[in-house]
């Protein structure tokens, strides 16, 4: 899949960026697959799009939480880029559709499987929705880790800083096609192990503490990002 003009413009431009005003290093990049596959990362900072957009060989499609779309620049930049939305705290059944959708024609999504960004850089609890789609699709998860970009560019930040940044990515994980019913104990199942193999990525004040990871509450909507 060739992705649209926009999102190649964007990747040279992060590229630049996060070379000349981050500095950063990524480890694990030979542990990428042949697309179709889902990548999860945990989430710190804004920066984190463009961490798992440069360091990845294939076009990436991010789910994103449906509040971005209520900025008009961010919605454009979603929608150039070949990313969409998804409402949080509901079924949102367009949005699995179009997961689905993404995976079926040979493409990568992107989740940032926390839901939204974490306040203090440690990982918390993951959603669902990665688990829902692996299953559904049968396709390979890559876990990814970020460590530092909370201290890069932390909230409120408009512009990065000079400050160590490490991208680890672990051996993809294997997920069986489930043609059935999906009930919560396979999901969460799933959304366990995805959360202990990228908690294992990050340093030790990065990784959750004690009782934070614990999986998905209950099967909504897939997991959302930024």
């Amino acid at each position: 899949m060739r992705p649209p003009l926009w999102y190649r413009i964007d990747y040279w431009a992060f590229t630049i960026l996060a070379r000349l005003f981050v500095g950063y290093r990524v480890e694990g990049q030979h542990h990428e697959p042949p697309p179709p596959f889902i990548v999860i990362a945990n989430h710190n900072s804004a920066f984190d799009i463009a961490m798992m957009g440069i360091n990845l060989r294939a076009w990436v499609t991010f789910v994103a939480k449906g509040e971005m779309a209520e900025k008009r620049v961010v919605r454009a930049w979603l929608h150039s880029s070949g990313s969409f939305c998804v409402r949080r705290g509901e079924p949102d059944r367009a949005a699995v559709r179009k997961g689905l959708e993404v995976l079926r024609r040979g493409g990568v999504l992107g989740i940032f499987a926390e839901g939204t960004r974490s306040p203090d850089g440690r990982m918390r609890h993951f959603e669902e929705g990665a688990a829902y789609w692996a299953l559904r699709a049968g396709v390979p998860v890559l876990p990814m880790g970020i460590a530092g970009s909370h201290r890069a560019m932390p909230a409120g930040a408009k512009w990065p800083r000079r400050s160590p940044v490490v991208v680890r990515i672990g051996p993809p994980i294997p997920v069986p096609k489930v043609e059935g019913r999906l009930t919560r104990e396979i999901i969460m199942e799933w959304t366990r192990r995805f959360e202990e193999v990228v908690a294992a990525l990050l340093p030790p004040d990065q990784q959750p503490l004690p009782g934070e990871v614990k999986g998905a509450s209950a099967p909504q909507a897939p997991a959302a990002s930024t």
